[in-house]
């Protein structure tokens, strides 16, 4: 048994939705945004490990509902479903912004210090 995540990439198409409201709307559905070698990712929450009858229903769930709120988008999207084995595959965007906060903060400490005459 075990922890799974389903990872998707989408591909925008100038001639549909804007990416800012597909991104909405993904994230209305709890999908994540993430920075690595997929656009989201959708954590299969269960109170125990899930066993691989309960992931085919639970794939189902989301495929048609992520089917659903992107029909007349435009988009094109895929799905791979794995093991949450490895978080450091991605980093969620809420981390990265953190992190670039932090550094801008920094920065501009430098930048105070520097300008101030000796």
């Amino acid at each position: 048994m075990a922890r799974y995540v389903t990872r998707v990439s989408v591909w925008f198409n100038s001639e549909g939705a804007s990416p800012a409201v597909v991104i909405r709307k993904l994230e209305g559905l709890g999908f994540i945004p993430v920075r690595g070698a997929y656009d989201f990712i959708y954590k299969h929450e269960s109170p125990e490990d899930m066993t691989e009858s309960e992931l085919r229903p639970a794939i189902i769930e989301i495929s048609s509902a992520l089917h659903k709120t992107l029909a007349g988008f435009k988009v094109l999207y895929t799905l791979d479903t794995h093991t949450l084995d490895d978080e450091a595959d991605y980093m969620p965007l809420e981390d990265i912004d953190a992190e670039l906060e932090a550094t801008r903060k920094e920065v501009q400490e430098l930048e105070k210090e520097a300008s101030e005459p000796e």
